[in-house]
């Protein structure tokens, strides 16, 4: 009878094991088919992009929409290169840590230890303040000079000139140069060039062929073309040849590094399983070391942002963007998920994917938003007329440094939250296109428009001038980008 009862027993653990594991299935299946109709629905509406999305370590979907070559229609792929804009900071972090960890240097080291000529108000910063954006260090030393040569000597120069915003250690201020200080950093230490360290002891050891500056062995075909109102910006590997093959200081170190989805998904899993860096060093990376803002409900750690989901799970995150192509890498480690997404025409919609991604993922119900990318004839609304008018009013604003920009802001901008932020974009575009001249206002269907700008001369500039305008119901300003 015993036997009898044990073998009703293992019968029954196994129909439920079973069971458990159709369950599993079927919910994998059905997150894959929610994926793939939402990617589909941002396809047929115009974006191009390409995602890798990995929950409890299986792919759930990894492929390109739209075109990476607009002239050519040449499709995106798994294996298409776009540019990881500020993404190429977490690789700087990760080569600090690595060499911290061969006790070539501390985090805590000061600047001064490693670059020449520092100035006394700025002999005391240290790595861990240049990691964490605290050293009071400019954030940039121009606009729109990404690919603009410029020698270490005089990028020092200018960095060192620049009075600090605030003293190092007291405040939260993105930097850039910060980041391109500590590839100065790293090169000084390993007495060789940025991106072979990185190739070299990081790159290569995740298994990553497709990430680079100039290292790798591009195939230029399956390199994506930016697009910004719909006009080709190019490539970056076309402007560095332009370039005689440099990368400027002004990006080096914190932007510009090349990638796709498939290759960081590679470095994802090297960090994660203590390839790169050991896992003192990795929690040291992803530590929230200081408040993003005054609420607290963002940190900054290195080269990652430190934040909370709505189920109260831990995200690691970063975004990387030079105005004309986006990324987002999303890393929830609680939830064993990963969301890497890259597209190479950026507007404020483009931006929303990847967190829309990562709501459907836990939101049986939740419906993402799906970016608008196609334009549309100007309709003859009430509404359409009024947000017209003020954008017309808008671009006078800009091109003719009113100093209205006050009245401006508080009449036309939904948020009192945004009203400093919007009121210093304005006064950047000011310093930008005194004097440039409106081309064309684009309008996609869902109140948000794209506005061109073409220079005196008419001639194309390499910092876009396009700028993003969302509006509401009630006819104000809810988003904004350029």
């Amino acid at each position: 009878m015993k036997r009898y009862i044990s073998i009703i027993v293992i019968i029954l653990t196994l129909c439920v094991s079973c069971k458990n594991k159709t369950n599993s299935i079927g919910t994998e299946n059905s997150l894959k088919n929610r994926l793939e109709a939402y990617i589909d629905e941002c396809n047929k509406n115009g974006l191009s992009a390409s995602v890798l999305v990995a929950k409890d370590g299986d792919i759930l979907y990894s492929g390109g929409v739209g075109l990476r070559n607009k002239t050519e229609k040449l499709p995106v792929t798994e294996e298409t290169i776009f540019t990881t804009g500020s993404l190429t900071k977490q690789f700087t972090a990760t080569a600090i840590l690595k060499l911290q960890e061969e006790d070539k240097l501390s985090v805590n080291d000061s600047i001064y230890k490693f670059l020449e000529n520092v100035p006394k108000d700025k002999q005391n910063i240290t790595i861990h303040q240049l990691l964490t954006h605290t050293s009071g260090i400019v954030g940039n030393l121009d606009y729109g000079v990404d690919f603009v040569p410029i020698s270490k000597e005089k990028f020092l120069s200018e960095v060192y000139n620049s009075p600090l915003d605030f003293e190092p250690g007291k405040q939260f201020s993105y930097s850039n140069v910060g980041y391109s200080l500590l590839a100065m950093v790293i090169e000084k230490v390993t007495q060789t060039d940025y991106e072979t360290y990185l190739q070299n002891n990081l790159f290569q050891k995740a298994g990553m062929k497709h990430t680079g500056y100039l290292y790798p062995k591009w195939d230029t075909a399956q390199i994506a073309h930016g697009y910004k109102c719909g006009e080709d910006w190019g490539t970056h590997l076309i402007k560095w040849k332009e370039d005689s093959n440099q990368i400027s200081w002004h990006l080096k170190g914190n932007g510009g590094i090349l990638s796709n989805p498939s290759d960081l998904y590679k470095w994802y899993i090297a960090l994660k399983e203590n390839k790169i860096i050991s896992k003192k060093s990795f929690e040291q990376l992803t530590f929230p070391h200081v408040k993003e803002n005054e609420s607290g409900d963002s940190h900054y750690a290195y080269g990652w942002t430190i934040m909370n989901s709505d189920r109260n799970t831990k995200i690691i995150a970063h975004n990387g963007s030079n105005g004309v192509f986006y990324a987002d890498f999303i890393q929830l480690p609680e939830e064993n998920t990963v969301i890497i997404y890259m597209t190479n025409e950026l507007r404020y919609d483009t931006q929303i994917v990847a967190w829309e991604i990562e709501q459907l993922l836990f939101k049986e119900d939740y419906t993402p938003v799906i970016p608008k990318m196609k334009s549309i004839k100007h309709s003859s609304t009430d509404s359409t007329n009024k947000q017209l008018e003020i954008i017309h009013q808008f671009v006078k604003l800009i091109l003719t440094y009113d100093e209205n920009i006050d009245d401006f802001v508080n009449e036309h901008v939904a948020s009192k939250e945004r009203e400093q932020r919007f009121k210093m974009w304005i006064k950047d575009m000011q310093k930008e296109f005194l004097g440039y001249r409106l081309e064309h206002i684009l309008e996609y269907g869902d109140m948000s428009y794209d506005i061109i700008l073409e220079s005196k001369e008419g001639k194309a500039v390499d910092l876009t001038p396009c700028f993003d305008l969302q509006f509401n119901e009630s006819n104000k300003i809810v988003a904004f980008g350029w």
